[in-house]
């Protein structure tokens, strides 16, 4: 698990101190694989970029070169040099289809997780590390925690600043019903202290937000609930794709189809953190996730 503190410097405004700042994770995309929403997910980034202070968070699964049963296989292989460097070539020319696709958002990402298809090279990187280099971000592996510091700043002094937590993974296993990601999810946040948890892995969206209460830590003492944001990510790939076809032209539902996985709805969730300052006592975070 990484861990990675990032500082978030809000400008103020008349109406809250602190500037509003949004989140969009991007994941589960499979570019490579016939039935990817390439257009989609241009409009997804070139929207986001629009926001204003928004930041995107990769959740894996970015192309859909090698399963890791592929990888095993790939390696135990007796390839020629040749056929290696094809392979690399392809994956290469994946990889920059992807950075085209999301041209503009470099200097714009908290981190990308790694995910289960991925692209392993003779050098040692991956399409995932490749990828966040490029967007010059930190890779972040399978799992992580961000913490997301919002600074509100008094002339040329920091005042005061409050803490978002992000947890996030790329997901495992699956579930049929539409809200399996958060069961997830809820296991995970007995365990994990965050404030908000992320996964992805299932092409689901659902959310959920869910207080937690706790006593203040000034006097008067009093009761204070704190939202908690689960959510799933979505992602970007149509699992029942008409005309899918094999390397031979011969008719072949996708993996979902064959497995008989219900559909999900494409596109992402978008996180809104808001820091609230009440006099120095009530300082907090409002949390809030759309569809």
């Amino acid at each position: 698990m990484e861990t990675l503190q990032i500082e978030v410097t809000g400008k103020k405004s008349l109406v809250l101190p602190w500037e509003e700042v949004q989140i969009m994770p991007l994941g589960d995309i499979h570019l490579g694989q016939q039935g990817v929403d390439t257009d989609r997910l241009r409009l997804y980034i070139e929207w986001g970029l629009k926001q204003g202070n928004v930041y995107f968070l990769g959740m894996g699964d970015y192309l859909d070169v090698m399963s890791p049963s592929n990888r095993h296989a790939y390696r135990s292989a007796r390839l020629y040099e040749s056929a290696r460097a094809a392979m690399e070539e392809q994956a290469a020319r994946l990889v920059g289809q992807f950075l085209e696709l999301v041209k503009g958002s470099e200097g714009r990402w908290l981190g990308l997780l790694g995910g289960h298809h991925m692209f392993e090279f003779e050098d040692g990187t991956t399409s995932d590390t490749r990828i966040a280099q490029a967007l010059k971000t930190s890779y972040l592996g399978s799992c992580a925690m961000l913490g997301l510091t919002f600074a509100r700043k008094t002339g040329q002094h920091t005042s005061a600043n409050h803490r978002c937590v992000v947890w996030c993974h790329h997901g495992a296993g699956g579930g049929l019903t539409p809200h399996s990601p958060l069961l997830r999810l809820a296991y995970v946040m007995r365990d994990f202290e965050a404030d908000i948890y992320l996964i992805g892995h299932q092409h689901k969206k659902p959310t959920l937000k869910q207080p937690r209460i706790y006593m203040s830590d000034h006097a008067p003492y009093r009761l204070v609930a704190k939202n908690k944001i689960l959510a799933g990510t979505g992602g970007f790939f149509e699992g029942y794709y008409q005309g899918n076809r094999t390397l031979g032209g011969r008719a072949e539902g996708s993996y979902v189809e064959q497995h008989l996985l219900p559909p999900t709805a494409l596109g992402g969730v978008l996180l809104k953190i808001r820091p609230v300052h009440n006099g120095g006592k009530n300082d907090r975070l409002d949390l809030n996730v759309e569809v």
